[in-house]
């Protein structure tokens, strides 16, 4: 027997292998060597092996069998022809590794053996071995042997036929026909030529597929990002939503914005500003830009505009910093200079501001004024805006130094305020030289009493009889002015109407509670109250019952009710509101108040009377006990709840709670006697108890109206300048030395500039005109002065005399009337009260006349008909008595009643003192 030498072959290609080749080098299919355990071989009949060098071989000779799976041996002969030899072994199935190479002898395995035995009847083939089918990445191990040749009588390789699934191929032949010509590397890539054609068409359809589906997938996940549906949106202008501008305001609501977002999966934030825009139109986005992409997960600012105002933080930065601002608001704003004494308050820095600092316009047309320092020198003296925040002993010492004469005033303040200066008449940053000076020092609730007490209204030395150690019922400390967050503001004042003789001359107003129309008990029925003070002016407490009925101020908790004269001493009979202090029968029959045909010793019933709810604040001071107030029931439950849920008021500022008149199902209740309780008072008592009904709403810093911790400065009396883009300021104070024709003309158009200023009368009643011909009056009834416009104008066809006065150029004043908004009478007020009669039912402002600087008034004394129409006064010297007439050194005004006027005296006009 020749020597052989087993060789193996790819069982998918038929490549020829190395022996240890764990990867076919033409089809990359595994062998057996890479799969570490072949299976079971699978006899099958094998094709003819083309003999080198012989290119006419015969017919092929009897298959024998041969495992798919496995690699195939061929053995060389000494005639050189190559013949497949029959596998000389078999792997077993449960072997990791391939069995030992064994040489096969003829005589052991003949090539007549069946071509479908299987392998599972060989000894060694292990259980159940079944015939397999060939894969590229099956192969089994070969087995070696020392000969070159192959016998010419061994068993051809297996026919196509036999490989489940594959192409028909012969080694050797071109076209498929079973040749057995040719060389035996003549196809060196076998079966794997057969399978690429259809291998890449295949593959190129999968390819096809996968891209097509990446395309589609992505092109389908762009559109919905971009679209928002997942990931970030862009942010949409408000023009694209499809919301409409308001036909008033030319602008988006930014309501109708919040609504278009959230409609798009969108969170929003509103954040109210101050704005040129009008209040609740959008402005812009404050953390974003229109178009600019953002997770749907985060909040979008919309920035809500709340109508213009101060912004806050305003104050205390140079002005050329927020001049741009100030202006975008779209009123008229003005810049003044502020005296300043302290140096290290930089000159050009904002000191003040009206509105506040932090808070709305409130009138369009007043706008904003700014008010800039300016340090105090020889051509500047005066209250410096710096004495605001100064220890009250401190600033007491100071300006008395300097030539002033000071009293010192308690009021209300912030915590950080205490005892420290809050305000000053004349206003801070005003300029003055000497002179009276009132300096209010900040005070919390345990101060109240002492403030209001006689001693200190009076001063220690007044002979004031009955007052020691008793208290005013009128609380000046609460001056000032307070405002809620949505930026509504009340002034409490003492200057808002004409303030009463002694002793009720140190209370205050509201500047929400207009002036009655009837006005026989004066502006007492106007002013605020904290206890039940009425003709007798001071709060009683000489017993439990007094104590009750003074309302909050008598259970000492530090709080305490603000309330008009007219809610607690006064009812309404039919439409028409009644006052009543006790003296004499209340009357009103069929809501019919006359006395006329009643019997007063008899009086009947009243019907067609009733209570109505009236104007009241619960005051709290710093330091008052707000939860003990709550907790005692003086609140409304429910709004006590409410409030819960809100953020939590802010005790370390001075505040009150307002009552809503619409939070309640009754304001008004009928009555058939003054005994009846009234439920809207916070002074009724009945059986021990108060007869007020729960207070509505609750504290809360939602509910509150905080006292605005800035003092208002006196803007007629400082210079106003002009502010330049280059920050360069000039002076533009009026001139008070405009002849009469310019100020005719100026104040004509409104322009009060020319003559506004202080006035005062020797016995230091003042009023204040601003440039707008607003006027503040301050003092006792004088002059006859009881009913004091608040705004003035010039008369051009009404009034005490004939308009010709404010154009005829020898006149030496001109004449100047109050709104018609301001008259009133019996169930009217306004224009409707012109026909009125009788006309002593008729309250009007007072008219004013402005004397020009030295102009000839000695038609003023004249009795002849020729000169009547320049007498003010017709002669009539009834309230003073023949009096020398005023000189004209100075302007000045003299308040007009509706007739029989003093002839202008020395004691009865108020000249301009700056």
């Amino acid at each position: 027997m020749q020597e052989e030498e087993t060789m193996r072959f790819c069982t998918n290609c038929g490549k020829q292998l190395d022996d240890d080749a764990q990867f076919c080098t033409g089809c990359g299919a595994k062998t057996d060597v890479a799969e570490g355990n072949a299976p079971a071989p699978q006899t099958a009949a094998m094709p003819p092996v083309p003999m080198p060098g012989n290119s006419s071989a015969g017919a092929a000779p009897t298959p024998s069998p041969m495992t798919p799976d496995s690699a195939f041996t061929a053995t060389s002969t000494s005639a050189g022809q190559t013949m497949p030899a029959a596998p000389d072994t078999v792997p077993l199935p449960s072997s990791a590794t391939p069995a030992p190479n064994v040489t096969s002898e003829p005589n052991e395995q003949t090539a007549s053996a069946a071509p479908t035995e299987s392998a599972a009847a060989l000894p060694d083939a292990g259980p159940e071995t079944k015939a397999m089918p060939a894969f590229a990445d099956q192969a089994t191990p070969r087995t070696t042997h020392s000969s070159q040749t192959v016998h010419a009588d061994q068993s051809p390789l297996p026919s196509t036929d036999s490989l489940p699934g594959a192409p028909a191929f012969i080694p050797g032949s071109a076209n498929g026909a079973g040749s057995a010509t040719g060389s035996a590397t003549a196809n060196p890539h076998g079966l794997a030529a057969a399978f690429a054609p259809r291998n890449r068409k295949i593959l190129t359809i999968i390819v096809a597929a996968v891209v097509a589906v990446i395309v589609v997938v992505s092109a389908a996940a762009f559109g919905t990002y971009k679209a928002g549906v997942w990931g970030q949106k862009a942010v949409p202008d408000p023009s694209s939503l499809g919301i409409h501008k308001s036909k008033k305001t030319h602008a988006y609501s930014a309501k109708d914005v919040e609504k278009s977002l959230h409609s798009q999966g969108f969170k929003t934030t509103t954040k109210p500003t101050f704005s040129g825009q009008p209040k609740g139109t959008f402005v812009n986005y404050g953390s974003v830009r229109s178009g600019q992409r953002t997770s749907v997960r985060n909040d979008i600012t919309i920035i809500s505009s709340r109508g213009p105002g101060v912004p806050h933080g305003t104050c205390g930065q140079p002005v050329q910093n927020i001049n741009e601002n100030i202006e975008s608001m779209n009123v008229a704003v003005h810049y003044y200079k502020v005296i300043v004494n302290d140096s290290s308050i930089k000159e050009g820095t904002v000191v003040a501001t009206s509105p506040a600092d932090g808070q709305p316009v409130t009138d369009s047309d007043k706008g904003i004024d700014v008010g800039v320092a300016e340090h105090a020198g020889d051509d500047a003296k005066g209250v410096g805006y710096d004495v605001i925040g100064t220890d009250k002993d401190k600033a007491q010492s100071q300006y008395q130094d300097a030539g002033f004469n000071v009293t010192m005033r308690a009021r209300f303040s912030s915590k950080k305020m205490l005892g420290k200066i809050v305000d000053s008449n004349p206003k801070p940053g005003s300029e003055a030289d000497g002179g009276d000076l009132t300096l209010y020092y900040g005070i919390d609730a345990s101060g109240f009493n002492d403030a209001v007490s006689a001693k200190a209204v009076f001063g220690p030395n007044s002979d004031t009889s009955g007052t020691d150690g008793e208290v005013l019922g009128a609380a000046a400390p609460v001056e000032g002015e307070y405002c809620n967050n949505t930026g509504k503001c009340i002034t409490l004042d003492d200057s808002i109407h004409a303030t009463p003789a002694p002793p009720y001359d140190h209370g205050v107003f509201s500047s929400e509670h207009p002036e009655q129309q009837d006005n026989r008990y004066g502006d007492l029925r106007d002013q605020l109250l904290f206890c039940p003070a009425g003709q007798q002016a001071y709060c009683s407490a000489n017993s439990k019952e007094e104590q009750i009925q003074n309302g909050l101020y008598g259970k000492n908790l530090g709080a305490f009710e603000l309330t008009p004269f007219d809610t607690v001493f006064s009812y309404t009979c039919g439409d028409k509101d009644v006052p009543y202090t006790g003296s004499g029968p209340a009357i009103c029959v069929n809501g019919n108040s006359d006395t006329d045909g009643v019997d007063l010793d008899n009086p009947p019933s009243m019907t067609g009377a009733s209570y109505t709810m009236g104007l009241l604040y619960t005051y709290f001071p710093v330091g008052a006990d707000v939860q003990k107030v709550v907790d005692s029931g003086y609140f409304d439950k429910g709004e006590v709840a409410k409030a819960a849920q809100q953020k939590a008021v802010d005790t370390s500022r001075p505040f009150f709670i307002r009552r809503d008149p619409s939070l309640y199902d009754k304001t008004k209740v009928d009555i058939s006697d003054l005994s009846d309780p009234n439920p809207f008072s916070p002074f009724g008592l009945a059986d021990g108890k108060s007869t007020m009904d729960p207070v509505k709403p609750a504290p809360s810093d939602d509910t509150a109206y905080y006292l605005v911790d800035q003092p208002q400065l006196d803007w007629s009396q400082l210079t106003e300048f002009t502010l330049s883009k280059d920050g360069k300021t000039s002076s533009t104070k009026p001139t008070k030395d405009a002849s009469p024709d310019q100020i005719t003309a100026a104040v004509g158009k409104g322009d009060f500039s020319t003559i506004a200023g202080k006035y005062c009368t020797n016995d230091g009643d003042c009023i204040q005109l601003d440039k707008k011909g607003s006027m503040t009056y301050s003092g006792k009834p004088a002059a006859g002065l009881d009913h004091s416009p608040s705004q003035l104008q010039l008369v051009d066809s009404e009034g005490w005399s004939d308009q010709a006065h404010n154009h005829n150029p020898n006149s030496p004043y001109i004449n100047l009337m109050g709104p018609d908004s301001e008259y009133s009478c019996p169930g009217m007020t306004g224009k409707a009260c012109e026909d009125y009669t009788p006309m002593s039912d008729i309250v009007w402002p007072n008219d004013l006349i402005y004397v020009f600087k030295n102009a000839d008034t000695s038609c003023f004394s004249a009795t002849d008909a020729s000169a009547a129409a320049c007498n003010p006064g017709f002669g009539d010297d009834e309230v003073y008595g023949p009096q020398p007439p005023a000189p004209t050194d100075r302007p000045y005004l003299y308040a007009m009643n509706w007739k029989h006027n003093d002839t202008p005296s020395v004691n009865g006009v108020f000249y301009l003192v700056k």
